[in-house]
C-alpha cells in the first residue's frame, strides 16, 4: 500500500503548478514501476478537466493508474476487458457519488474556462479547499481497486 497523500502535500504541489492529474498518477508511479518524472510528464495535460472544466484531472489520473496496473497492451480476452472496465466503472461511480459528478464545473460549481468564474474559483480558494482534498480522496479510492 502506498503512503496516503495529505492535503498539505497536495496544496504544496498545486503551489508548484503540479496539477491534479499529475499528482494522482505520480503518487502511484513507484508502485507501477515508472519514474515519477515520467508520470508527471504523462499526466501534465490532463489537469483542470483537460483545461476545459470537463472530466476532473483526479479522475483521468486515476484511470491512468488503473490502466497501467490492470490494462492490456494489445489483444485481450473479453473477461480481461470486463475486469478492467469494472474497476473503471467502480471508481467513476464512487467518485461521482462522493463529489457531485465527474466534471470540474460540477464539482467546483463554477466553470474555470469562463474568466469571471475562474476569478471566483481563485478568490474563494477552491483549488486549495476542494481540489487538494479531492486529489487525496482519489488516491485513497484507488487503493481499494488496485
Amino acid at each position: 500500500m502506498t503512503k496516503s497523500k495529505t492535503v498539505a502535500e497536495s496544496q504544496a504541489d498545486f503551489g508548484q503548478h503540479i496539477v491534479c492529474a499529475q499528482q494522482v498518477f505520480a503518487h502511484f508511479a513507484d508502485r507501477l514501476g515508472i519514474a515519477p518524472d515520467v508520470a508527471l510528464r504523462t499526466a501534465s495535460c490532463f489537469g483542470s478537466g483537460l483545461g476545459r472544466a470537463d472530466v476532473c484531472g483526479c479522475v483521468t489520473g486515476a484511470l491512468m493508474v488503473l490502466g497501467l496496473a490492470h490494462g492490456h497492451g494489445g489483444a485481450c480476452s473479453r473477461a480481461e476487458q470486463r475486469s478492467l472496465y469494472a474497476r473503471r466503472d467502480a471508481f467513476t461511480a464512487a467518485f461521482a457519488e462522493a463529489h457531485n459528478g465527474l466534471l470540474c464545473r460540477e464539482i467546483l460549481g463554477y466553470d474555470l474556462t469562463i474568466p469571471e468564474q475562474r476569478a471566483l474559483i481563485v478568490e474563494k480558494g477552491l483549488f486549495a479547499s476542494v481540489c487538494a482534498p479531492l486529489v487525496c480522496a482519489a488516491c485513497d479510492m484507488l487503493e481499494d481497486l488496485l
